[in-house]
This record gives C-alpha cells, structure tokens and sequence, in this order.
C-alpha cells in the first residue's frame, strides 16, 4: 500500500517538491543579492534599498498563508473522492487490503509528505528572514503573515488543510463538493487564528511615561487603553476632550494627565506561540483524520 500510494499520488508530490525548490532558489538568490548590496549602508540608504528590493517579496511571501487551501484543494479533497468517482477503492477492496488499511496508510503517508513539505517552507522563509536582521524585516512575530509562514506552525497548517481536504472528501464523495467546503472552512479558520492568536498567553503592559515611548521591537500589540490621573484605566477619554477633533484629541489627553497603556505579546513569545498553534492544528487534524476513518472503515461509501 505504500508505494501504490506514491504512485497514485506522484504527480502531486513532484508538482509540490518542485515549486518548493523554485520557492527556495528564488529566496535564496534574492537574500544573497540584497545582503551583497546592503553591505556598508546604512540609515536612510539602507532602508531605501530594502524598501525596494525586500519590499515586493515580503509582500507576496505574506500571501503564503494562503497556501494551504491549496493543499487541501489538491492533496486532500481527492485522496478519497477520486477513488470513489472511478470506483477503484472497491477494488482495491477486494483484494488482500483491508478498509482499514487502505484508508490508514494513505492519511499516513500522504500527511506526513504535506508535513515536511510545509516545514520546509517555513525554514526556508526563516533562513530567508534572517539575512536582513536587525531591520523591521526580520520581524516574525508581529507580522501575521509571517509568523503564519515560518517556523513550525506552517507544517502544521498544510496538514489541517490536508486533513480538512480529505476529510470533506469522505462526508460528500464528491470532489467540487468537497473542494468548496475545504476552501470555506480553511479561510473561516485561517482568520479566525489571526483573531484568537493574540490570546495564546497574557499580554504585557506598558505604561507610556513619556510620548512616543514604544514597545520592544518586534513585539505584538494586542490592545490599549488610557491611565487616568487617579491610576483608572478606561477605554476612551470622554471628559475634557470629548469635543476634541482627531488633530487634537492626543493633545488633549496629554494635557489632562491621561497616560497610554499598550498591552502586547514579547517578541521571546514567538516559539511558545508557534508550538502552542502547532498544537491546536494537529489536534484539529487528528479528530479531522479519526472522522475520515470512521467514516471509511465503518460506513459504505
């Protein structure tokens, strides 16, 4: 079952391993030039360079969260729904291999393969992170598609969507059914995640005492709010600068003793951010994969 399971999936493991490659090559090549040609700059020229030649990329590699649908679309949605549409899962069943074999070994293998794909992916963007460090382009952490596209948590997204593909597959039988749900669902997830992901640990708080004062670089910042005179915390300054036009409001504020409070995710969080939504998607994945077993291995399908 093994190998007919690389085979019947070859083409999706090439097609996948060879736009990995040229995703790599591509990053590779452009961290090496940018890195030659910020050599001995610095202040303004520097960010200029960096504006121009890191900006496009970080643009497009901030879309690669994206990427996952496309696993589930194309990896998971027809693992079973193809078998079903031609039949050749009954015939596989008539030979020597068990419902439950059949279905456990493809999820297996097939899981494992969009695992290490999408962990490659995430190193390949670390790596490709770290050529421009000590720059707002090697923040990771308060960048939601980036943190979304490096580290662990990526690997584990490209198996839930794979999961979420495969297991749509076995409710509808159908594949356009199947890819439809799988684009929803992930999409609705993905955001989701975005929303929920400032709430993985207690955040920080920081009182400005002196304008302008920020967070630590590369920090998260998940709310704020206003410090009164008397120590209380409220959301909004109503009184004196509830008349205040926006130009003035800041000003005004100041002016009545009122101080800002951020709250905020650290930076040093980022790991313990990445396992903890590692975490959550495995165990999204694995309730996903029990529910295509039952549903193959107990059930005519």
């Amino acid at each position: 079952m093994f190998w007919l399971t690389i085979r019947q999936h070859r083409m999706q493991l090439l097609g996948t391993t060879g736009i990995l490659a040229a995703i790599g090559v591509a990053l590779l090549v452009h961290a090496i030039v940018t890195r030659s040609a910020m050599a001995g700059l610095s202040g303004d020229a520097l960010d200029q360079l960096l504006s121009e030649r890191v900006g496009v990329v970080h643009d497009l590699v901030t879309w690669l969260p994206a990427a996952p649908a496309l696993i589930g679309l194309f990896w998971g949605a027809p693992v079973l729904t193809r078998e079903v549409e031609r039949g050749t899962h009954l015939l596989v069943w008539t030979q020597s291999v068990t419902r439950q074999r059949w279905v456990t070994t493809k999820l297996a293998v097939l899981a494992a393969a969009v695992t290490v794909s999408g962990l490659a992916l995430g190193a390949m963007v670390t790596a490709w992170q770290r050529t421009f460090a000590g720059t707002s382009f090697a923040d990771r952490f308060n960048d939601l598609g980036i943190f979304t596209s490096s580290g662990v948590a990526v690997g584990a997204w490209w198996l839930f969507a794979f999961a979420l593909g495969t297991a749509a597959g076995a409710l509808t039988r159908k594949m356009l059914p199947a890819m439809v749900i799988t684009l929803a669902v992930f999409f609705v997830l993905l955001f989701g995640v975005f929303m929920l992901r400032e709430d993985y640990a207690t955040p920080e708080r920081m009182v400005q005492d002196t304008p302008g004062q920020a967070v630590p670089a590369d920090s998260m910042v998940v709310g704020g709010a206003w410090l009164a005179p008397g120590g209380t915390e409220v959301d909004d300054v109503v009184e004196p600068c509830a008349t205040a036009d926006r130009m003035h409001y800041l000003g005004c504020v100041e002016d009545a003793g009122y101080r800002s409070v951020l709250f905020y995710q650290p930076a040093e969080r980022y790991w313990r951010f990445q396992w903890t939504e590692a975490g959550i998607l495995a165990a999204g994945a694995l309730l996903l994969a029990g529910a295509t077993y039952v549903r193959v291995s107990r059930r005519a399908i």
